[in-house]
């Protein structure tokens, strides 16, 4: 418990110095005569702090993994201590569906096998084989595709880290049956889901501050940009249905724009999938979002960068502004300053990219705090009257 709280101390003076370092590059940039962008330069120095909150917060009240507080951090930030140290390698024991995931997350979606290890900073051994459930150090259970809680086996060591994996909304937990989540109360120790605040967070994609300003990593320019334009709008939007509003609001939206809007999305609590951090930001576009809120947004994505549909009075301000920005380059460019200070990076598997699942649990294990927990009721924890926004407008 010593080492995370060093750790904590450490990666949290990293941050605040990572703020200050900011400001000093951004003085540096004006002394030189370049022209910075200050309101993102400003919103990046808030970014920081926004981080250095949210580490200062779950710091107390342990809602955050050493895991997860890491993966928030900026670029270059250490890497955890190992506090839980073993002989040999942690075996990870993915129960039933291994070789289904392995599509995505071994061979994304191609006929090659990558390891799950590439580039991970630690290094496990993992497994497909039932036989190993009394050996594995780590049982990972697809909630997903998990069709009954009988469909668990009968567990025989209590220091094994049974977690939970669900890559869905918790609308959509479950795939077969009426399930309940209660039913599984008692029997797994961490999450793993795409939120921040899992045991073991898996989120499609991460935004981090990079080392220094205009990183070589980042290669965009103006014309790239102009270039990549194809559709006016897309707009991240929900699949709740009529229940929240919403579609009667996107559906404004395509009277006026056409074809020219196409159309992703969900209604949830930091649910950003691969269609915000692929068809937004990797295809250098500005992402139009509705359904999950803004303040989840502006956690997990990197500033002015987005545009929310809180922000607008109704669909057609929406579409007011968005045309406005189409006409004038040097405001539509400034939703792309944040390149030069942030990187995206893709973690979902699809499109090519690398999966980190595995990589994660693994990390966790080597991380994490030690102290056994248990999910008594799950839906204290993933609840989707709660964190999805189905009754709201």
């Amino acid at each position: 418990m010593h080492a995370l709280l060093r750790f904590s101390k450490r990666l949290l003076l990293v941050c605040v110095g990572f703020t200050i370092l900011s400001s000093i590059l951004a003085t540096f940039v004006i002394l030189f005569g370049e022209k910075p962008n200050t309101e993102v330069l400003t919103k990046k120095t808030e970014h920081g702090q926004r981080i250095n909150k949210e580490l200062l917060r779950s710091k107390f009240i342990g809602t955050t993994s050493v895991l997860g507080k890491w993966l928030l951090s900026s670029e270059g930030s250490l890497v955890p201590p190992i506090i839980n140290k073993k002989k040999g390698p942690y075996l990870i024991l993915i129960w039933k569906y291994g070789k289904f995931l392995e599509r995505r997350h071994i061979r994304r979606f191609t006929n090659n096998k990558f390891s799950p290890w590439e580039n991970c900073t630690v290094k496990c051994i993992l497994s497909y084989e039932s036989g190993d459930l009394n050996i594995a150090d780590a049982v990972v259970f697809h909630l997903h595709l998990t069709r009954n809680v009988l469909e668990l086996p009968t567990r025989t060591r209590w220091n094994q880290r049974w977690i939970f994996l669900t890559d869905e909304s918790p609308i959509h937990t479950f795939l077969y049956g009426t399930q309940e989540l209660s039913i599984y109360n008692g029997l797994f120790n961490w999450s793993m889901t795409y939120r921040m605040n899992s045991d073991v967070p898996v989120p499609y994609g991460r935004t981090i501050s990079t080392l220094f300003i205009n990183s070589p990593n980042i290669n965009f320019s103006s014309d790239l940009i102009k270039k990549s334009k194809t559709k006016l709008v897309t707009v991240m939007g929900s699949n709740c249905g009529g229940i929240n509003g919403r579609w009667k609001y996107i559906r404004q939206l395509k009277l006026i724009f056409g074809n020219d809007l196409d159309i992703y999305g969900k209604c949830l609590n930091e649910y950003l999938t691969e269609k915000v951090f692929w068809h937004g930001y990797h295809k250098l576009a500005i992402p139009v979002i509705m359904g999950a809120p803004k303040k989840d947004c502006e956690k997990l994505l990197p500033p002015h960068s987005f545009l929310h549909v809180s922000d607008f009075a109704d669909p057609v301000a929406l579409a007011n502004y968005i045309h406005y920005l189409n006409k004038h380059n040097e405001k539509y460019f400034e939703y792309h300053e944040w390149r030069k200070y942030f990187k995206v990076i893709n973690e979902h598997g699809y499109f090519g990219s690398i999966s980190r699942h595995y990589c994660r649990v693994c990390e966790a294990l080597h991380y994490n705090s030690p102290t056994i927990k248990v999910y008594d009721n799950i839906e204290l924890f993933w609840n989707k009257k709660r964190d999805c926004n189905i009754n709201k407008t």
